[in-house]
């Protein structure tokens, strides 16, 4: 798994490519842990992620408690349709911005 970052609009956006499962979601974990500042709207391009485990999902939450706690938004970006479905079925969907590609981030805020 590949990991970077850039900042879009008022957005830290973390690029993520690979897979996201049991072997790499730690490595997720601590870079965000390390990369995240309090009051930082956070955006996950997804774009380039094919396969999400429950560990992945794990992930997401623990990020989404951390970001809607310090009053910022998060927001996934090109969720492949799997993901998305998997994510529909355990209620995990609707805690987060869903957005199909990084320029709706222009545009996008808690209320979306």
């Amino acid at each position: 798994m590949q990991i970077s970052k850039s900042q879009l609009h008022n957005w830290l956006v973390i690029h993520i490519e690979g897979q996201v499962d049991s072997k790499t979601s730690s490595q997720l974990n601590d870079y965000l842990a390390q990369e995240l500042d309090n009051n930082t709207n956070v955006a996950l391009d997804l774009r380039q992620v094919p396969f999400m485990s429950s560990a992945g999902l794990r992930t997401l939450l623990l990020l989404y408690r951390r970001v809607e706690t310090s009053g910022a938004a998060l927001a996934l970006v090109g969720l492949a349709t799997e993901i998305a479905d998997t994510m529909k079925v355990t209620g995990f969907y609707d805690f987060f911005i869903v957005l199909p590609d990084l320029d709706s981030l222009q545009t996008a805020n808690k209320s979306t």
